[in-house]
């Protein structure tokens, strides 16, 4: 069957996810990581695309770019094959590296372009790692001050007013399962991640709703719905059978 075409973005802002085949690692180590970052910085020389916001997780990226000329896949091109050939070789495996096509998604506001960055730093903190301005790995910390030669910065710190309307903008909020309401992002969120935000949502009702009276149940269902989650990572997290949680959203 044919793949689905690409949806095109009138604007030119793209949240972009590859992730690895299977949900399998990408990164071993920090060596890995800087690989990944160096092809970034030369993809972005050689085809001309502006990152404006990256995050490196165990098993996916994260990536907002600004893609004026269209050339996202010739970008995403350039920095997977090049990063799947150098990993391969590290670790000894024969295959590919990454899920194609890669997923993206078109930005078409100003709001969900600021929404799309501060959730890309979120990861972290989600995962339960660190807090985003102390995680190495993402542009959190070029937005704070560190010299950088990946991230394109002037956009989004000109729309909040400088540094300190980032950081006042980027203040611990990561209570969906998606950049936006409205946002196609699905299952990328592993159990814990995702329990960690129903939590945020729900208070200690997100991990005991399987316990409550039905009325309670069946708004927490709604709610996480609302805030991005599948119905089946809902039943995993919450203990309701998915049979239930489907009969509530009816």
């Amino acid at each position: 069957m044919p793949k689905a075409a690409r949806v095109k973005s009138a604007s030119g802002y793209y949240h972009v996810v590859p992730k690895g085949i299977a949900d399998q690692l990408i990164f071993e180590d920090d060596l890995d990581r800087s690989m990944y970052l160096e092809l970034l910085r030369k993809a972005k020389a050689e085809v001309g695309i502006k990152l404006h916001a990256y995050c490196l997780m165990s098993n996916h990226v994260h990536l907002v770019v600004e893609d004026e000329h269209d050339m996202l896949s010739e970008f995403m091109k350039y920095v997977t094959e090049r990063y799947a050939m150098y990993y391969a070789k590290q670790i000894g495996r024969t295959g590919g590296v990454f899920r194609k096509p890669f997923w993206s998604e078109p930005i078409e506001s100003d709001e969900h372009l600021l929404s799309a960055v501060r959730y890309v730093h979120a990861n972290p903190a989600a995962a339960g790692i660190c807090p985003a301005s102390a995680y190495e790995w993402s542009s959190a910390k070029d937005y704070l001050g560190r010299e950088t030669e990946i991230t394109d910065t002037e956009t989004v710190l000109d729309m909040l007013g400088g540094r300190d309307g980032f950081i006042e903008f980027s203040k611990p909020s990561h209570t969906t399962a998606t950049p936006f309401l409205g946002s196609s992002l699905t299952n990328h969120l592993s159990d814990a991640e995702a329990l960690t935000i129903a939590k945020a949502v729900l208070g200690d009702t997100g991990i005991n709703l399987a316990a409550c009276d039905r009325g309670v149940q069946s708004a927490g269902i709604v709610e996480l719905v609302q805030r991005g989650f599948s119905v089946p990572q809902i039943a995993r997290i919450t203990g309701v059978g998915v049979g239930a949680c489907r009969y509530t959203l009816r």
